[in-house]
């Protein structure tokens, strides 16, 4: 019988000694209880806001420090001038990172080994903590504080702005082990959360009052609805649109008739949800804007970051068609380009949903048991499902971003997404501390 061979390690166990001097978040070694994860999950969003409420210290007074993501700051999680500057940036620009180059296997990780999963982990933690570093010295290389990057003062600024962005790394590492969902999530549902409740209900500034104030002032209904500024009510009840636009979207899904044969020929169904990549797509395209921003403030290109900006309510549109129409392209054309790449990168193409599906045992009737058949079948509705899906996402984000909402459309698109996500969660977790049956079906 013939030796198997040894599959090659990856370059990426060089870093095996850096890698376990990293701390880490020890992996629960019981079932953590509902009411722990609340306790955990309210706690790491609590120094979120605490962090966000922060500034710089060092920052000559007087400065005015520049908004650098504009309404894409919401996105990320960013609060400009405090320690939460560059929010989840360096995690999400070290994940797509991380998965690109596993995906086209330059870094030749299996990811369903436990070591290679590890070391993936890891390698990805530590390249999260270079980016910090990297974005902290790009921005303050591009004079938004007002000091040099050699001074003590912007060697500071870099310090906190990097001790700001391992913060965040940790926190989302006790939420994935000890809360509800991933801190990345919850760290965007909460600021976006806090912008829509400040900028609605602010007695001085809040869209209500001063819609209020207008109408009791005498003016049209119509008027003061539609009132010219970056928020109005359109925004508002472009908020509750997109709540149930997603919610119902989230539920839409093609189920493929399956048959199990180690089973008996036991039937079932696959469900392929519409929005099959979920929201990957607009955060991938929102990320590459942000780094052009980043550029664009580095080269002094002002004209570039505008394009990449989003619209902020239907006067935009009025005022600078041009720039909307480039920008909406720009957004639909990266998302779809996105979505088709994420499935292949990350183990979700027919290709690889067919072979699970043969591993499992399971066929479509009326078709032979082949996993090319399979494939072929299966591709019918996923890459559908792939390209209408990025694309309705997209065009979802950009509605919002034209209509106004507060804390802006993408970022409305991923809280109601988020918060649609943590609601199911916890009611299976609450299911599973009242049927502890039901916890062991779960896998909890």
């Amino acid at each position: 019988m013939a030796e198997e061979t040894e599959k090659p390690r990856s370059k990426l166990y060089a870093l095996e000694p850096l890698l376990r001097k990293l701390p880490e978040i020890a992996v629960p070694k019981r079932h953590v209880p509902f009411k722990e994860k609340f306790f955990w999950t309210i706690l790491a969003l609590v120094l979120f806001f605490v962090m966000a409420q922060l500034p710089l210290y060092g920052i000559p007074r007087g400065h005015a420090v520049g908004e650098l993501l504009g309404q894409l700051r919401y996105v990320f999680a960013s609060q400009t001038g405090t320690l939460m500057e560059l929010g989840i940036g360096p995690i999400v620009t070290a994940g797509i990172i991380m998965q690109l180059l596993a995906g086209s296997k330059i870094i030749n990780l299996d990811l369903g080994d436990p070591q290679d999963r590890a070391i993936f982990t890891s390698s990805q933690k530590l390249l999260a903590i270079i980016m910090a570093v990297f974005e902290g010295c790009m921005l303050v290389l591009a004079g938004r504080y007002g000091v040099g990057l050699a001074s003590p003062a912007g060697l500071f600024i870099v310090a906190q702005l990097t001790l700001g962005g391992i913060i965040v790394i940790y926190l989302d590492e006790i939420v994935s082990k000890y809360g509800f969902g991933s801190g990345v999530s919850l760290f965007i549902a909460g600021g976006v959360a806090m912008t829509v409740f400040w900028q609605t209900f602010n007695l001085s500034t809040g869209v209500l009052p001063l819609f209020i104030r207008d109408v009791r002032a005498g003016e049209s209904i119509l008027s003061a609805f539609f009132s010219p500024g970056p928020a109005n009510m359109m925004g508002v009840v472009g908020v509750l649109l997109i709540f149930l636009a997603v919610v119902y979207l989230e539920s839409v899904r093609v189920e493929v008739p399956v048959t199990f044969a180690k089973y008996g020929g036991m039937r079932g169904r696959y469900p392929i949800k519409f929005l099959y990549t979920s929201n990957i797509p607009v955060i991938l395209a929102m990320t590459i804007f942000a780094n052009i921003r980043l550029f664009s403030s580095l080269v002094h290109a002002d004209w570039l970051a505008n394009f990449v900006n989003p619209p902020n309510g239907i006067w935009t549109v009025v005022s600078d068609p041009v720039r909307v129409l480039i920008y909406g392209i720009l957004l639909v054309s990266l998302s779809i380009a996105f979505g088709w790449m994420w499935i292949y990168m990350t183990g979700m193409s027919p290709k690889d949903v067919a072979q699970q599906l043969d591993e499992s045992g399971m066929t479509i009737p009326g078709y032979r048991k082949d996993v090319k058949v399979l494939e072929k079948v299966i591709g019918r509705y996923l890459l559908p499902a792939t390209i209408l899906g990025s694309l309705v996402v997209a065009l979802i984000s950009l509605g919002a971003d034209i209509l106004g909402t507060p804390g802006s459309g993408t970022g409305i698109l991923l809280t109601v997404g988020i918060i649609y996500s943590l609601y199911e969660q916890m009611a299976r977790e609450q299911m599973a501390e009242m049927f502890p049956a039901v916890r062991r079906l779960f896998g909890g």
